[in-house]
This record gives structure tokens, C-alpha cells and sequence, in this order.
């Protein structure tokens, strides 16, 4: 309000522009891309943000408290490149093991290990995606120790920039020995094979051509001289740099004059992870990163008493979201493949509660700034906004 500015102008004077990337940072890190304004643009579109601004005006006349918040950000994610974290005192790669077996079905066997992110899920189809192998056909296994590659683990935002980019990379290494054994069965000059959709054909003759299958059963069965038998690799992945996904959120709030209480009437979230390997299972986790995020906005906060006693020790008096205080998201698709992951991932991790708390915050600032409010901390529960407003002079 000081600067006269509205907000969408002042992060677009702010942000590093798309013609800077890769931006490195006075710390050293090297940002993998991004379009930070063009996400920003696509959550305006899809809010329709002049016509909010509208419906918000006349809202004020109306004497309703409606606010919109926007926030943008980015969240590093990937821990970690063996360059950058040596100082830990340990080499923050993961591992991949893959098998592939004479039935053209295949195992594959990780260092990471879900924990609800869908990774069973993620994983079979990005070796699906590069070995033409159904997804339904890759057992993925996580969590053993005594019969997985050694890794460090789900943690950090690692699953898909670490663990997904090792599945990646040796399910490429499976895919050259089977380019060989292809160029065997086919007669050909190994260099004369290229691969598509799950087949390996001669250049100029894709007519003629060996299925994964076919190779798979070779693998074991008719390998070319020289050549080991079998069909499986694994690689140790050392990320060469953090990914970095962003995003721009909108949220819309009415506060309730009597009570305090904050409703979110809309909340319009653009992420860009790069590419999305299962567009489902980021969509899920954005809504359950969302709620995480409005929850800490609104309600969640640890308690004492003078004597150091715990006041909200359950879920009783520890307040989560349920369905009744989210709303329908309104979410948006932005894709800036990264440099720094072999399929252009750049992973979702906290992203939703990173970019939602301020989001929500700043409605409530918007709401109240008529009324010489500026900020206020968080959790925003109904008895602090109450007192806030009367503090304010704003009447019930």
C-alpha cells in the first residue's frame, strides 16, 4: 500500500526473467530455468484476476472483509549434488538396480522409499517409458535394505529429482545392452539400430524389427559372442546440481465481521516440476500439500501453559483441515523442463506448503488493509483475527 503498487507488479519487478537463466546465486547454486512471471500469468488467467479484483470492490461496498493473497516462490529440492554436500561428510547419491527376465517382465530395485508419494507408480513408468516395458509388468521394490542398492533414503525432496533420474539413467544402460543383443538377432551394425516405442529396428527399416520381449528372451538365450548373458544394470546417481520447482498461488478469503473466522472461498495453485511423469500423482500431492498449507495458515499451533504443559497434545484440540474448510482447487499446469535431471523432472516435494501459508496470509492482510492492517503472524485463528479487528476498529 506504501508504494502504491499492486502486487502482481511488484514480484514482476522482482523476478529473475527467464533470459537470466541459468541464474546462479551469490552462494552458488545454479537455478535449472524457470518462467517465474509466465507461471504467474497463467494463475491470473485462471483466477481472472481483474474481474476478482472487481467482485472484491464490491464486495468492500457491500461491507463484506474479502481479500485476495498471492504469493510466488521456489523450492530447492534434490539433495543432494556429491560436489556441493561433501561438507556433510557423505556422498548424497542413490542407487537403481534393474532386472529385466527372459518373460520381457522386469524388477526394479531402489534406494528411496515411499512414504505415500505414489512411487510404485512413478518409477514403473519411467522405466515403461524408456524400456517399452508395461507398467503393470515392473515390480518395484523399495524399503530392504539386505536386497536394495544402498542409497540415503527418501528425504530432503529426493524421491523423483534423486531416485527417479537413477531409475532413468539405468534403465538407459539395460536399454544399450539390449540394443546390442538387437542388432545380433537383426544382423546389423549396432550402430545401424535405433530404438522407438518399445521396439529395435534397423535404420530405414522399422518394418523389420525385434519387441523388448523377443530381446529379453534372447538376453538369456542367444546373446552375441563376447557378450554376457542376462539383461540388468545399476548405477549410483550423483545429481550434478539441486532442481529447483516454482509456482504462483492466489487465494481468496471472506472473514466472518462476528467471529474472525477466515473461509478460503477459492485457491488457484500454477506449479511448474518440470516434466510430470504421472500428472495424477503430483495432483495429489498438490491438494494434500495445500491443505498442509492452509491448516498452518489458519489453525495448527503447539501451546503451553506457564507450567510447560502441553495444551494441544491431540486431535481434539490440535486442529487440522478437513474437507469442510478446503476448497475445490483450481489448479494449473506450467512445464519448464529442467537441465539438471536426464528426464527434465524437477520433483513437487513441499512445494504446496511452501507457496500456500503466505498465500493465505497475505489474503487476510488484503481483507483487513483498509483497516490499517499490515501483518499479522500465523496461525490465524478466529479469536486472534477477531481481536485484530476490534484492535482496528472494525465492527462486528
Amino acid at each position: 500500500d506504501e508504494l502504491e503498487m499492486d502486487p502482481v507488479e511488484l514480484r514482476r519487478k522482482n523476478f529473475v526473467t527467464k533470459e537470466q537463466m541459468p541464474y546462479v546465486s551469490v552462494m552458488g547454486w545454479e537455478y535449472d530455468g524457470g518462467d517465474y512471471e509466465g507461471a504467474l500469468q497463467e494463475a491470473l488467467r485462471i483466477a481472472g484476476y481483474e474481474e476478482l479484483l472487481e467482485e472484491q470492490r464490491r464486495a468492500r461496498e457491500e461491507g463484506r472483509i474479502m481479500g485476495v493473497g498471492i504469493s510466488t516462490f521456489t523450492e530447492i529440492v534434490g539433495a543432494g549434488p556429491g560436489k556441493k554436500c561433501h561438507i556433510a561428510g557423505i556422498e548424497m547419491f542413490d542407487a537403481a538396480e534393474l532386472r529385466v527376465h527372459p518373460t520381457g517382465k522386469a524388477i526394479l530395485k531402489l534406494g528411496v522409499k515411499s512414504q505415500g508419494q505414489g512411487h510404485e507408480t512413478t518409477f514403473a513408468q519411467i522405466v515403461a517409458g524408456e524400456l517399452g516395458i508395461p507398467a503393470e509388468n515392473v515390480d518395484v521394490r523399495e524399503g530392504d535394505t539386505d536386497n536394495t542398492p544402498f542409497g540415503l533414503g527418501t528425504y530432503g525432496s529426493r524421491s523423483t529429482p534423486v531416485g527417479g533420474a537413477a531409475t532413468a539413467v539405468v534403465t538407459r544402460k539395460v536399454r544399450e545392452k539390449a540394443k546390442k543383443i538387437a542388432a545380433h538377432l537383426l544382423e546389423a551394425a549396432e550402430g545401424d539400430i535405433e530404438y522407438e516405442d518399445g521396439r529395435f529396428f534397423v535404420k530405414g527399416s522399422p518394418d523389420q524389427a525385434k519387441t523388448m520381449d523377443e530381446v529379453a528372451f534372447a538376453a538369456y538365450t542367444n546373446v552375441p559372442e563376447g557378450e554376457e548373458a542376462g539383461l540388468e544394470a545399476v548405477t549410483y546417481y550423483d545429481p550434478p546440481e539441486m532442481t529447483y520447482p516454482f509456482g504462483a498461488y492466489i487465494c481468496v478469503v471472506e472473514i466472518d465481521r462476528g467471529t474472525g473466522q477466515v473461509e478460503v472461498k477459492r485457491f488457484i495453485a500454477v506449479d511448474d516440476c518440470g516434466v510430470r511423469i504421472n500428472p495424477t500423482v503430483i495432483d495429489g500431492q498438490i491438494h494434500g500439500g495445500l491443505a498442509q498449507g492452509i491448516g498452518t495458515a489458519l489453525m495448527e499451533v503447539i501451546d503451553f501453559d506457564e507450567e510447560g504443559n502441553h495444551m494441544n497434545s491431540s486431535f481434539m484440540d490440535y486442529l487440522i483441515p478437513t474437507s469442510m474448510e478446503v476448497p475445490n482447487y483450481e489448479l494449473g499446469e506450467f512445464v519448464t523442463p529442467s537441465t539438471h535431471h536426464p528426464l527434465g523432472a524437477r520433483g513437487v516435494a513441499e512445494s504446496p506448503t511452501v507457496g500456500s501459508p503466505p498465500a493465505v496470509v497475505n489474503a487476510v492482510v488484503d481483507a483487513l488493509s483498509p483497516h490499517g492492517v499490515r501483518n499479522v503472524d500465523m496461525p490465524l485463528t478466529p479469536a486472534k483475527v477477531w481481536k485484530l479487528m476490534r484492535e482496528h476498529g472494525v465492527e462486528a
